[in-house]
């Protein structure tokens, strides 16, 4: 059974929480198990910013398991089960706002979209909130998922081209010996900026955010079941089995083979219908 929830229903503790005409505004921390967590559909269409934790999403283009900057888009109607590992994590939710013919569930990689997220998050902590603002940076963020809407021209503080590239080019890459300054390389800059320019949008270093996606298809190689896990080593850069034994670890708190376990034990790839 599918459980519907309403706008300012989400699975986690709601220490801050502001409502607009239009919207609904959560800074939350999970803390059920992430088994309490079942099938479920929203009434309005929300975003989820992933502020700390490994969230495990179904939507379209996020990994199987994350702990690199994600901002999820359902529209209202997505049926999934999306959770965080060990029920640990923390994360901005958005809901409400006319999401007709916005399709299906998303990972933004959009770095504007990303920044204005963001910027609403840290905004929260501070106590620096208006109405008004709130409402601008929805609007901001649904025009960056609109299908109806392609024209970035009105917006501000647009990041780079050069840095949209560098960081699709980190997002796609399977290359094992991918570095930072083949990055900065390819975006034709300076390692030095490129950081500068990376934290600035995405509040992480090009380093951490490499580690982090090769730590995503760790997960996502072991967890098909199809290689032995010194092959996926070697596949996602690391040097051999432990040290991916040990970064996995530190990551998400489990070994590489528990993941596989419990991939095996339990489907993270719940039906989407948008």
């Amino acid at each position: 059974m599918v459980i519907r929830r309403t706008r300012t229903e989400f699975w986690g503790t709601d220490p801050q929480r502001l409502e607009t005409p239009g919207f609904s505004f959560h800074l939350m921390a999970a803390n059920p198990p992430e088994d309490e967590v079942q099938t479920h559909m929203h009434e309005e269409a929300h975003f989820v910013l992933v502020l700390s934790g490994a969230y495990m999403s179904s939507a379209k283009h996020a990994p199987v398991i994350s702990t690199t900057p994600l901002l999820i888009f359902n529209p209202a109607g997505t049926t999934h089960r999306d959770r965080f590992l060990g029920g640990r994590g923390r994360f901005l939710a958005i809901s409400g706002g006319d999401t007709e013919g916005f399709g299906f569930a998303t990972s933004l990689r959009d770095l504007y979209a990303l920044q204005v997220a963001t910027r609403v998050a840290l905004d929260f902590e501070r106590q620096n909130l208006s109405q008004l603002q709130l409402e601008g940076s929805v609007q901001q963020l649904l025009a960056a998922c609109s299908p109806l809407t392609s024209d970035e021209s009105g917006r501000a503080s647009q990041p780079p081209a050069w840095l949209r590239d560098a960081f699709e080019m980190i997002f796609i890459s399977d290359d094992p010996d991918l570095s930072v300054a083949n990055v900065a390389a390819f975006a034709g800059v300076h390692p030095v900026h490129l950081a500068r320019v990376f934290r600035r949008y995405l509040h992480c270093s090009p380093g951490e955010y490499l580690r982090g996606r090769r730590l995503e298809r760790v997960a996502a190689v072991i967890g098909a079941a199809t290689a032995s896990l010194a092959d996926a080593a070697c596949a996602t850069g690391f040097v051999d089995q432990a040290h991916m034994t040990r970064s996995f670890h530190q990551t998400f708190g489990l070994t590489p083979g528990d993941w596989r376990s419990r991939r095996a034990e339990q489907d993270v790839s719940p039906i989407q219908s948008g």
